[in-house]
């Protein structure tokens, strides 16, 4: 293995954790710590894009890894085809989120916490040790209760405080439970998954029962979601836009749930699809029904996420393709949109679709950036998400016709409700109950490039799919291979 990759795997998710700690104790002042988080957010963007690019150039699936015995809990880190896309789409939303955040709300060590959010992230996508996996999972969710408490409201601190707990707790009884069994039948490393790939032992169900349900809570799966849409709405919002945007929970799914604990996931598969068409079902006609922006998109990712867990529980080759590909553009998409809502609170004071309007006069290039997200997000040809969404619908065709169908309405109603937000935001007269938006400025230059950024990825990634479809060809083809048996046997 390079060199450079071997420092990559450790520097990735280090460098974020000690640009956090600088942040939070050696450096004042706003304008500071915004120059300091970017100085740390761009090479960590640009170390993640060149292992995406080092992982697709070599046509196969293969590791690289490093590896460092620390008994239970030992050190395993490895860049291969299911993390590959994922580092530099976490490093990239977290640089334009720091970006992209007012200078006046750069306060209270918000930077830090983004810094720890993307710490722990990217701790979570390189982690080959179930253990060390699970430990930065609960640390991402840390920085967002921290921030509830500093804050002081009261009803988020308990919805945050429960996630919390309820992760951590959850995580712990299953890693103890699996080190316990996995020593007792002689795997060396019983937190390691490769050697709980490679080895007889078989989990108990109870342990993968735990790590699922820890997955669907953090994609906000019915009925694990009622934290979701509150933590959109009223958390600090860029520090909620990099905690909750991301592909963990349904990176959690491949990384675990299919490959690590097969006896769990295939019997479970049919009320995993029920639930997915549910969630699909519920978050579109929810997000249909609001008038806060920052609550539409938060339901649509509910939405989304259902349309993930259904292409996961196919059980199909181009259905887990698409599922994978729909989770990494649903974080581009509402990413952008949740970033361009933000930018239109900033300015306005509100979210309020009733007391919007007309910004399209003022803000031509913020219109068209909602538009083209809005579009690329309903899965418009000629973005990743028509791809994706494709490969989903040939995948569950055959034995699951009648999902598609439905999942057809959810993409329906999903293009109704984003359509009805830019309308009732960006065209139109103003609202007689808005405030005085005559001066509601557009897209400043670095905004526009950062956006213009997102929405290039949804348009070279449609058009050019296969290097993404690529990069993943031998994960999709080992879960194919380990869930084959429970499937063809039930």
């Amino acid at each position: 293995m390079n060199a450079w990759v071997q420092y990559s795997l450790i520097v990735l998710w280090l460098m974020p954790l000690l640009a956090a700690a600088a942040l939070r104790w050696g450096v004042r002042g706003a304008s500071k710590q915004r120059a300091l988080a970017l100085g740390f957010a761009l090479p960590i963007f640009v170390i993640a894009c060149a292992l995406f690019v080092h992982e697709g150039t070599r046509h196969a699936y293969a590791e690289d890894h490093l590896e460092q015995g620390l008994g239970w809990w030992h050190s395993h880190f490895a860049i291969d085809g299911l993390n590959a896309v994922l580092l530099p789409l976490t490093a990239g939303l977290t640089l334009v989120a720091l970006l992209m955040t007012p200078r006046a709300d750069m306060r209270a060590g918000l930077a830090a916490k983004i810094m720890v959010v993307e710490g722990a992230l990217m701790g979570s996508f390189l982690a080959l040790d179930a253990g060390v996996l699970s430990g930065f999972v609960v640390l991402s969710l840390l920085p967002l209760w921290f921030d509830a408490r500093h804050r002081g409201s009261r009803p988020l601190q308990v919805i945050l405080k429960s996630l919390v707990v309820a992760t951590g707790l959850a995580l712990t009884v299953a890693m103890v439970g699996l080190a316990l069994e996995a020593s007792a039948a002689g795997v060396q490393n019983p937190l390691d998954l490769v050697a709980l790939a490679k080895s007889t032992y078989t989990p108990s169900p109870w342990i993968g029962t735990l790590v699922l349900a820890v997955a669907l809570l953090r994609m906000g799966i019915v009925p694990l979601h009622l934290w979701f849409p509150a933590t959109a709405q009223h958390s600090t919002p860029h520090l909620a836009l990099v905690t909750c945007l991301t592909p963990l929970g349904s990176f959690m799914l491949a990384r675990l749930a299919l490959a690590i604990f097969p006896r769990v996931f295939g019997p479970a598969a049919p009320l995993l699809m029920a639930l997915g068409v549910v969630t699909a079902l519920y978050g579109a006609f929810l997000a249909l029904g609001q008038f806060d922006l920052r609550r539409i998109v938060a339901w649509f990712w509910v939405s989304q996420s259902g349309l993930v867990l259904a292409g996961f529980a196919g059980l199909d080759d181009a259905s887990v393709s698409g599922a994978l590909l729909q989770a990494m553009s649903t974080v581009v998409e509402c990413g952008g949109l949740m970033l361009l809502t933000l930018a239109v609170e900033v300015r306005a004071n509100t979210t309020d679709l009733r007391k919007l309007g007309g910004l399209a006069h003022n803000a031509p290039r913020m219109a068209t950036a909602y538009l083209i997200l809005a579009a690329a997000a309903v899965g418009f040809p000629g973005t990743i998400s028509f791809v994706a969404e494709d490969l989903v619908g040939q995948g569950l065709l055959r034995e699951h016709p009648f999902v598609v169908g439905l999942l057809f309405i959810v993409t329906a109603v999903n293009g109704i409700t984003l359509w009805r937000a830019f309308k009732r935001t960006f065209l139109g007269p103003p609202s007689p109950h808005a405030d005085d938006l005559r001066g509601f400025e557009d897209l400043r230059q670095w905004e526009t490039y950062a956006i213009a950024g997102m929405i290039g990825t949804l348009l070279l990634g449609g058009f050019l799919p296969e290097p993404l479809l690529a990069v993943r060809r031998g994960v999709v083809d080992a879960i194919g291979r380990i869930e084959a048996p429970v499937v063809d046997g039930h």
